[in-house]
């Protein structure tokens, strides 16, 4: 057998590229932030990046909004090309 053949391997899937869905955010009229997540982040891990929220100057306490529907943490990015970041309204006990 020649040396040449028992070093050859197969490919190794731990080099395939993670898919990335680029998604733009927006928090009032001017604050816009684009930017790539891998296909399986949620919602919820949006509104969790203090990052994110510090970019678009937007506060702690924000709900997303993607096509006039509220969407819920457990909601995935695919499909939303836009998410808008609105403050929560405060509610009086």
């Amino acid at each position: 057998m020649d040396s040449s053949e028992s070093e050859q391997q197969e490919p190794s899937n731990n080099n395939k590229m993670e898919e990335n869905i680029t998604v733009t955010l927006r928090y009032g009229l001017t604050n816009t932030v684009t930017r790539s997540f891998p296909e399986d982040t949620t919602v919820s891990d949006i509104l969790a990046d203090r990052s994110i929220l510090a970019a678009l100057s937007a506060p702690e306490s924000v709900s997303a909004v993607a096509n006039g529907v509220t969407l819920d943490g457990s909601n995935m990015l695919h499909g939303l090309g836009t998410i808008t970041l609105e403050q929560q309204a405060s509610s009086k006990a």
